[in-house]
């Protein structure tokens, strides 16, 4: 998987070359010829980006939908990718008062989350659960109602917590009994591992968190690995865009284990995006106007870079494109010039707009194909990001760690959940 990462095309669609700056640095030149020939003769380029997506799906009936003609090396890099990536694919009944308020993908989720950690905590002697990241106390709530465990319920919002403490009156749990709710912002700090076990009450305990966010499931790592009476952890991940990266500034960062670092492997930020796409759910709209969108902003890329008027790199304001501003490219470069303080005719004239906009016409397929092509890697970006947590508890001494396809993965694409044990004296 690490060698994967590291090859060029793979770095070239996770980030390498973003979509954005595809006519800058000339992407489509840089794929495999006989790809972007076949592509090429295709007479709908959304042909081409369902093939690729098609080519993620599991089941063998998708086998049948696949295009005819891919050219052989194209066949052998879909093939490799599905060999390197962790496999995804996967009763308890949670009370009616707390599933009247979860939406179906959300309660699908508790009860198959309940479900594990229950059977963890019974089969282990535990009986007692910290849920970090808790929110509105699904999970929690479920765990103490259903499953008759004690649970610690931790968020860093107090509405959140708020509305966790009304969901538990409602469902005659007892605050501080079978539900303590605490509102604290998880850093990773000693302060929370002393509450913790302080809370325990010297009983061994197992830290869960569904869907925590970004970082918070490295930091909620590092608190299952010093905190001596949690003995299990069960963790699924989500929003991982929002995963801090290593740096000189931030020791604590992307990658965190050591087996990562050594091999040098980094994320960018398009390829963490990447890692939370879920292509295989998309509906397919014919009359979309979402591939506009990337191919005007990699027209404008390339006219801004040429007249020097934007710094590669540098922060740009954020503004929301609405369907008006895809009317033309001539109303997609007035709007986004405003939104940097530039003027058509005083910054770029007209005649240069009708220009780049001829001289590009014809290649928004070559967009659509290489945002596709980005996405390609999303399960292989997750798998990268789970086994760097894989490997971290397992370089900290915990035993039986593992990952489990907990969710079905059409109803919960962030269906990976790490699972470890300590083992004795850990």
């Amino acid at each position: 998987m690490i060698a994967f990462m590291h090859e060029p095309l793979s770095v070239q669609i996770t980030g390498g070359i973003h979509v954005n700056d595809a006519f800058i640095y000339d992407a489509w030149s840089q794929l495999p010829s006989e790809w972007t020939a076949w592509w090429e003769s295709l007479s709908n380029p959304q042909d081409a980006q369902k093939d690729l997506i098609n080519s993620l799906r599991k089941e063998p009936e998708a086998r049948q939908h696949d295009l005819k003609g891919r050219p052989d090396s194209l066949l052998e890099c879909l093939d490799r990718e599905q060999l390197v990536l962790l496999e995804g694919i996967p009763h308890v009944e949670v009370p009616e008062i707390l599933a009247s308020r979860m939406v179906t993908k959300k309660l699908a989720e508790v009860k198959a989350g309940a479900r594990y950690i229950n059977h963890v905590c019974k089969t282990n002697n535990i009986t007692r659960v910290v849920d970090i990241g808790s929110g509105q106390g699904y999970l929690s709530l479920t765990l103490a109602a259903a499953c008759d465990l004690k649970v610690l319920a931790i968020d860093g919002s107090a509405k959140q917590i708020a509305g966790s403490k009304a969901a538990a009156e409602q469902a005659g749990l007892t605050e501080g009994d079978q539900i303590t709710h605490l509102t604290r912002f998880v850093t990773g700090t000693d302060e929370l591992a002393t509450e913790v076990s302080t809370w325990a009450e010297g009983e061994k305990c197992l830290l869960t968190g569904l869907h925590a966010c970004g970082s918070l499931s490295e930091h909620m790592i590092r608190l299952s690995t010093t905190t001596p009476c949690i003995s299990h952890i069960a963790v699924v991940g989500c929003c991982y865009n929002h995963i801090t990266p290593f740096s000189p500034s931030n020791i604590t960062g992307f990658p965190i284990s050591t087996f990562m670092r050594s091999h040098d492997l980094n994320l960018s930020t398009s390829a963490l995006i990447t890692g939370c796409q879920a292509p295989t759910n998309w509906i397919h709209n014919p009359n979309s106007i979402f591939g506009r969108k990337h191919f005007y902003r990699a027209v404008l890329e390339k006219l801004l870079f040429d007249k020097e008027l934007v710094k590669q790199g540098a922060a740009r304001p954020v503004w929301g494109i609405r369907n008006g501003d895809l009317l033309s490219f001539h109303t997609y470069t007035s709007r986004a010039l405003s939104s940097l303080n530039l003027t058509i005719g005083k910054d770029i004239s007209e005649r240069e707009i009708a220009e780049y906009e001829k001289a590009y016409a014809g290649r928004s397929a070559e967009t659509a194909i290489l945002w596709t092509l980005s996405v390609l890697l999303c399960r292989v970006v997750e798998s990268v990001i789970v086994l760097d947590r894989v490997f971290y508890l397992q370089e900290q001494g915990m035993e039986e760690v593992g990952v489990l396809p907990v969710f079905e993965y059409r109803e919960s694409p962030r269906n990976l959940m790490v699972v470890g044990r300590k083992g004795e004296g850990v």
